[in-house]
């Protein structure tokens, strides 16, 4: 069964805000790079593509 669980983290970013969305919403696979102090990893479960509507995506995050 699925858990869902909400967190909540701050950290700095040097990109612009539009630039940061973008890339959580059609790139997600950067994250880990771009947020390595947090995300670990994240993985495409199901759909046709990072940006199609209705993808699953498995996040791993660091505990802090």
């Amino acid at each position: 069964m699925a858990q869902i669980k909400r967190m909540e983290c701050q950290l700095e970013i040097k990109s612009s805000a539009d630039k940061f969305f973008d890339a959580y919403k059609t790139k997600a696979q950067l994250m880990p790079k771009m947020a390595n102090q947090v995300v670990r990893d994240v993985k495409l479960v199901d759909g046709s593509g990072w940006d199609s509507e209705g993808s699953v995506r498995q996040w791993y995050f660091i505990a802090g």
